[in-house]
């Protein structure tokens, strides 16, 4: 039996000022579009899909460091980062920006291997998600694509880019245990609804997770969610003060909030900018 999960909601929209520094980052991170937290002062990064599948270790003011290629994959359209407690990095080729791919993939690399190795082998984890094939044609049914990855409890989990017409707003999300990645078996877990307004205001292109609580952005807004049962609530809502092509966020342990802008040329550069988590 399907089960749709709607949100209880608790809404504080408010402005999200408290930043602290942004530094431009190198052309070479023109198109970033997932950014994940090692320490308080390292980072790995990765561009979007028709790049390079490469690994950018960077510093908190967006310095290239080092870069790390995968050997054994290329880059179709990547869009996020997530690690997990035994070290491990999942790197999301989730992006369907067309709604015709039936074949996403998970990438997996340890951490160690990275910081030692000019390339690596990836285990490389594929899969469809349920009922995708029966409506992906479907214009009322435009949410297969996804730029949201984050670990939480032992399991994977995917919020959905919505672009569905009429726009409704409501991200789906799949969750899959780490150990059953072979397996492909990719549950729904519930929607949560952003915004209603367009897709370009009120879909998702990043997550983490950080304290049992996870944070995603959309291009103008931060919202922070906490699962709850066999649903998630909305518990807070900070909008940005200014429009951007904001792709990827990350939180380091201490909890600084940083979130990598992809470069745009009416937006402007791309760029890491760090904020205080309140």
């Amino acid at each position: 039996m399907k089960i749709l999960v709607f949100l209880s909601i608790v809404i504080h929209l408010n402005s999200f000022s408290q930043k602290i520094k942004a530094y431009y980052l190198s052309s070479e991170l023109r198109e970033i579009s997932g950014l994940e937290s090692l320490n308080d002062t390292l980072f790995i990064a990765v561009n979007d899909g028709g790049n390079e599948p490469l690994l950018y270790l960077i510093n908190q003011k967006g310095k290239i460091l080092k870069t790390c290629r995968i050997n054994n994959a290329s880059n179709i359209d990547w869009e996020d980062l997530t690690l997990d407690h035994e070290g491990n990095l999942y790197i999301a080729d989730i992006g369907n920006n067309s709604n015709r791919r039936t074949k996403m993939q998970i990438l997996r690399v340890k951490v160690d291997s990275i910081l030692q190795a000019d390339s690596v082998t990836s285990a490389i984890y594929s899969f469809t998600y349920p009922n995708q094939e029966e409506s992906q044609a479907n214009i009322r049914d435009l949410n297969f694509d996804a730029e949201s990855l984050s670990f939480y409890n032992d399991s994977l989990w995917i919020f959905t880019k919505n672009r569905s017409i009429p726009f409704d707003g409501k991200s789906t999300v799949y969750a899959i245990h780490s150990k059953d990645l072979n397996i492909g078996n990719w549950c729904k877990k519930g929607e949560i609804v952003p915004g209603i307004k367009s897709w370009k205001y009120d879909s998702f292109t990043s997550s983490t997770i950080y304290k049992d609580t996870f944070y995603l952005i959309t291009y103008n807004k931060l919202v922070i969610a906490k699962r709850k049962s066999n649903s998630f609530e909305i518990v807070n809502k900070k909008r940005f003060l200014k429009f951007n092509q904001r792709e990827s966020i990350a939180i380091s342990p201490s909890g600084k909030i940083f979130i990598a802008n992809e470069g745009h040329f009416l937006l402007g550069k791309q760029s890491l900018t760090s904020y205080i988590n309140e």
